[in-house]
């Protein structure tokens, strides 16, 4: 498996937006959290938020699956392909493992929660709490790029109430929020 050094690269090469790999490293700390305290491959999980979205910038239109194949190419095991894959419910993959599960669970929500971070005073995920994320999650204008349904779903597939999850996840940006650049101002 290679490492975060090696996850950190890839994304560098194929994304030139600050804003996704922001978002990238928001969802590898997310799962990292989540592995951490699952008892599962911490390093593992984090590639795999690093890697998720690292071929959308050049191939939106057919991301993941040219994602897959590059991975694919650098030698990357098929099961973790496999979850890069079922993250896009586009591509028909259904998610059978506990990774693929968070994957999903964790992409939506860590980048609603730091897109709700933006409209704080101070512009940090330190400013957020878990009830402006519930507001915010009501109204369809705001980040409505963020399909509510995958968010509601995503936690439903990991067994845990949204609000919690959400709990979670700021927890695990907010641990990281320098690293990440979403301390703010």
């Amino acid at each position: 498996m290679p490492s975060i050094q090696d996850a950190e690269k890839l994304l560098e090469q194929y994304v030139e937006s600050p804003s996704l790999r922001r978002h990238c490293r928001c969802v590898a700390a997310s799962l990292a959290w989540y592995a951490a305290k699952l008892g599962e491959d911490v390093e593992r999980w984090t590639v795999l938020g690093l890697l998720h979205d690292f071929d959308y910038e050049k191939f939106p239109e057919d991301h993941p699956r040219q994602g897959m194949e590059i991975l694919r190419g650098l030698g990357y095991d098929e099961t973790f392909i496999r979850a890069i894959g079922s993250h896009n419910d586009a591509l028909g993959i259904p998610r059978e493992t506990r990774e693929e599960h968070y994957l999903f669970a964790c992409d939506e929500i860590s980048g609603f929660c730091v897109a709700v971070s933006r409209v704080k005073p101070n512009k940090s995920i330190h400013e957020v709490d878990v009830p402006s994320v519930m507001k915010r999650l009501k109204t369809p204008a705001f980040a409505a790029g963020v399909n509510r349904d995958d968010v509601t779903q995503g936690a439903a597939e990991i067994g845990i109430d949204l609000e919690e999850h959400v709990g979670n996840i700021l927890t695990a940006l907010q641990a990281q929020a320098e690293n990440l650049g979403i301390q703010g101002e």
